[in-house]
């Protein structure tokens, strides 16, 4: 993996994290200047996700589809597209982001979503910022935006990148007072260490009397 710095001009693709829990590193940035299109991978090896079937093929598909679309896709003289995807791919749990790309202030657009499955039509409302939030389930979807040509590929993988907790609801009888839950983490448990401790000190301890080392 090459490290890269994308600056406002580009749209960050794709990232990739170690063990998806360290900071989150571009790896397909895409960049559109004069009426040129290019888009530039900084990691090696993808093609091996086409090799572990289920989630990974269809990711490892939908990105190269995804890209192959958007280099080649039609553009009439002084066309430009209206919002893009911030990424073309997502976990499981989190949102499909949108971002506003035209002059002038965003407005909401139609865009209809489909796959093997299902098809259906959502409306993309942009925020101050200029960016739209869509939560779609698990899956590869082709979108289309009403009233352009603005087209491609989108993938939510079937996997989340970590557990989310629920709400926490607590009930009481009446006349008895809630009492009061919490999650403690077992640093918080200083009997714990002192435990250890011991059975440390105990286990030197019978082996210095074996003559141990």
């Amino acid at each position: 993996m090459q490290p890269v710095t994308p600056d406002s001009s580009v749209v960050v693709a794709l990232t990739a994290s170690l063990g998806r829990r360290g900071a989150a590193r571009p790896i397909v940035v895409l960049r559109e200047r004069s009426g040129r299109r290019t888009a530039t991978v900084t990691a090696g090896g993808l093609w091996r996700w086409a090799f572990r079937g289920g989630a990974s093929e269809e990711a490892y598909r939908a990105l190269v589809a995804g890209l192959a679309d958007w280099l080649i896709g039609e553009r009439g003289a002084g066309s430009r597209e209206r919002a893009v995807p911030v990424t073309l791919e997502v976990a499981d749990g989190l949102p499909l982001t949108w971002h506003w790309s035209a002059a002038g202030e965003p407005r909401d657009v139609a865009v209809r979503l489909e796959n093997e499955a299902t098809a259906r039509t959502d409306t993309l409302r942009f925020d101050a910022t200029g960016h739209a939030e869509l939560w779609l389930a698990p899956g590869v979807y082709r979108y289309a935006l009403a009233g352009g040509s603005e087209r491609g590929l989108v993938a939510v993988e079937s996997y989340s990148d970590e557990w989310r907790p629920g709400a926490v609801t607590a009930r009481s009888q009446p006349g008895v007072a809630a009492a009061r839950g919490g999650r403690v983490g077992l640093r918080d448990r200083w009997w714990l260490f002192a435990l250890a401790i011991l059975a440390f000190t105990a286990e030197w301890a019978w082996r210095r009397r074996q003559g141990l080392p």
